[in-house]
């Protein structure tokens, strides 16, 4: 039987209760929020979440349930859920199943009954932090002390830990063949390249650079990721090792990734980018795009060398959102590329794609 009581303790000592949801016991990871309306199950999908407590800060959670269509990927990668109010009862023509029943089958611990817009704005306020979900009782000061103790989840390499998702066929005959380093590749990105015609093969993120090069492929995406992006060096010095060797697209990590390569400083942010909504403008001609975002660290500004061109800017914070070398063909952007309302693949993918011919 589950306990009643369950708790979010946070680095600082900062306490929020309430009662065992999905999965109970213990678990830790870095806390983030979540601002976007809809969008859970791509949420708890997403590599980039992994080693997260993700807030999620809409108040009624699980009224729309899951289906087998809106999963990035085929596992769940966040450490933890956190939510304000567990809707039992789903109304939507597509659901297959009950969010609380989804997380429950692959033992994810998660809490309900928490002010979640009162963490995010401590977040804000504080700083994304370490945090821990308990389920019974415990003595929080004791409990935020071994929360102090535990390493980061960051300093942990998640890159290494993940799977690689299943790749879609290229619609009709293959056009392009593209080679994908698995750092946390997501499904809707895969079914827009599928839909420009490439055929995209999949390596670990620890694969030698002979023999990427030695697939014959004609450009490499490096695209989404969890965590720290200093951890993973070997995918950092592949990456340096590739430039003007074969075109490069960067997306998420893969962005971070390239930044580093290219001599840029890469830091972690007060209180990252999770949600959707984000206004992006394009310095090139001034365009603005609405962008979905999943990242906590960012490209330092001061740190971007010549050479290299700022190609995308967040209107809200002024941070960096997509990089050009100027030496090299590869370029990045920090947020998804998502397709739009007809299913048309995203325009960072579709002129990538088309400058490869």
């Amino acid at each position: 039987m589950k306990s009643a009581k369950a708790m979010l303790v946070l680095e600082d000592g900062t306490v929020f209760e309430g009662a065992p949801f999905a999965g109970s016991g213990r678990t830790v990871g870095e806390t983030v929020f979540y601002t976007g309306v809809v969008g859970y199950q791509e949420v708890l999908t997403d590599p980039s979440y992994a080693g997260t407590l993700v807030v999620l800060t809409y108040p009624i959670i699980g009224s729309y349930g899951v289906n087998g269509e809106d999963n990035e990927t085929a596992d769940v990668h966040v450490a933890g859920v956190v939510i304000r109010e567990y809707s039992r009862h789903i109304s939507n023509f597509r659901a297959t199943g009950k969010l609380e029943d989804f997380l429950v089958e692959r033992a994810v611990v998660g809490i309900q009954g928490v002010d979640t817009r009162a963490v995010a704005i401590h977040l804000r306020e504080h700083g994304e932090m370490k945090g821990m979900i308990v389920s019974g009782g415990g003595d929080p000061r004791k409990l935020a002390e071994e929360l102090k103790e535990t390493p980061p989840a960051w300093q942990a390499d998640l890159v290494k830990e993940l799977g690689m998702p299943e790749v879609p066929p290229a619609q009709g005959a293959a056009k392009h063949r593209l080679l994908a380093l698995s750092i946390g590749m997501k499904r809707s990105w895969l079914e827009q390249l599928a839909r420009l015609g490439c055929a995209v093969e999949m390596v670990p993120a620890a694969a030698e650079v002979k023999d990427i090069l030695r697939s014959g492929a004609k450009g490499i995406v490096l695209a989404g990721g969890p965590g720290d992006p200093h951890v993973p060096e070997y995918a950092a010095s592949a990456v340096k090792a590739l430039l003007g060797r074969t075109p490069i697209l960067g997306v998420g990590l893969g962005h971070q990734l390239l930044a580093l390569s290219l001599g840029c400083g890469v830091t972690r942010m007060k209180t990252g980018h999770h949600g959707v909504n984000y206004p992006v403008r394009r310095t090139q001609d001034g365009v603005l795009e609405i962008t979905t975002q999943a990242h906590s660290f960012v490209v330092d500004e001061k740190s971007v060398p010549g050479g290299v061109t700022v190609t995308h800017v967040n209107v809200n914070d002024r941070t960096i959102e997509g990089i050009r070398s100027e030496k090299f063909p590869a370029l990045s952007v920090q947020f998804s590329p998502c397709p739009d309302e007809m299913g048309n693949p995203n325009r960072v993918f579709a002129e990538f794609v088309g400058s490869l011919y």
